[in-house]
């Protein structure tokens, strides 16, 4: 267990290793390049208004992530608090923003669920769900203004056509995993056997069959829960305005920074075109927070929209909005979810064959209502 404990430990330390040099690389380059003094003067002149727009613009990314999987789970007819699915949305939230290409998020918010008495299936079908409405209004949305506004992109470097090309393509390759997941039990079947029959091997794993069985409900209540779901096109479209809502809430935040720093000349289209094609053509990084490629792309695709002086301001409040604000915010709910950990240590403990056969007797999809 220590050493387990020690490899997650260095693991975290790697990551937040990763964020702290690429933020200290940029102001190194800034200073060296004597920008530092320009971006300082920028940010103290920023206009009190559209800082409070782009805090506005967060909190409304933030609602709609939670509202995603609590809307899920009410299709699903499985009572969850309001208050525990933003809990769930932050904590994801963290997670996803320390780890390597934001795989850390939603496994944390499956076993949150857990703890809370909700089924493994359901919570892990629910996330697949979000994650693909939530690709799909990404991918759409961007579409939809490259096309019908391609100036802001023209201006940029050729390069920048490249990389969002293939950031278009890897994201959609996500998003064809989803759906062949989602419609063929035996893939998941086969990673999920071969992850269990390693951690066997490794002796992480004492009891097989116990967690054969476990597995094989959890895709049980998964592909119910994804079925019920398809066969209803309305949910889905419902999901995917979420998402939709969720991602203009995130990328308005590059307008507000805009305006916040005294410019007017470019739209909020021309500016929500830019952060769109740069979002998608720097999420497939694998590094945490997409660190480095997202400071880079905003060199690349902001270059002829903020002045000189004004650049590396914009880039700094830019990425504080939209990375440093939510780890500092989420974290907070990370240390409230370790307190309720502790707090219900002992309370209602299941053994290993206990939970089995609540798992087995339980309904697919089957829930209970917990308070946070």
């Amino acid at each position: 267990m220590s050493k387990r404990i020690s490899k997650q430990t260095r693991s975290y330390l790697l990551n937040a290793a990763v964020i702290v040099v690429t933020l200290g690389a940029v102001l190194l380059i800034s200073a060296q390049g004597g920008d530092l003094n320009d971006a300082w003067t920028a940010l103290r002149s920023a206009n009190p208004f559209w800082i409070g727009a782009a805090l506005l613009s967060w909190c409304v990314f933030m609602l709609f992530e939670s509202l995603g999987l609590h809307v899920f789970f009410h299709q699903q007819k499985v009572k969850i608090k309001l208050g525990l699915s933003i809990l769930i949305g932050m904590i994801g939230s963290f997670y996803s923003a320390v780890t390597p290409a934001a795989t850390g998020g939603q496994p944390m918010q499956v076993l949150a669920l857990r703890k809370r008495g909700y089924s493994s299936g359901l919570s892990s079908s629910g996330l697949a769900v979000k994650f693909f409405t939530f690709q799909m209004a990404l991918l759409t949305l961007g579409a939809l203004l490259w096309i019908f506004n391609p100036g802001p992109l023209s201006e940029c470097p050729r390069e920048a056509i490249w990389v969002t090309a293939v950031g278009y393509f890897i994201n959609g390759l996500s998003v064809a995993a989803v759906v062949l997941l989602a419609i063929n039990k035996n893939i998941v079947r086969g990673v999920l056997r071969f992850i269990i029959n390693v951690g066997h091997k490794l002796h992480l794993i004492k009891d097989k069959q116990k967690m054969e069985a476990r597995a094989e409900k959890a895709i049980g209540d998964f592909h119910s829960s994804v079925d019920m779901l398809t066969h209803h096109p309305i949910r889905l479209f419902h999901l995917f305005l979420i998402s939709c809502l969720q991602v203009l809430g995130l990328m308005s935040i590059a307008y507000c920074v805009y305006r916040a720093l005294g410019m007017n000349e470019y739209s909020y289209f021309d500016i929500l075109t830019l952060q769109f094609l740069l979002f998608i053509a720097a999420s497939f990084t694998p590094l945490p927070g997409s660190s480095g490629a997202q400071e880079g792309g905003f060199y690349v695709f902001f270059q002829n929209v903020f002045p000189a002086d004004k650049l590396v301001g914009a880039l700094l409040l830019w990425r504080f909005f939209t990375y440093y604000f939510t780890m500092i915010v989420c974290f907070g709910a990370v240390l409230y979810d370790s307190a309720w950990n502790i707090r219900h240590a002992g309370e209602g403990g299941e053994t290993d064959a206990q939970e089995a056969s609540d798992d087995a007797n339980r309904p697919a999809g089957a829930g209970k209502e917990n308070d946070q």
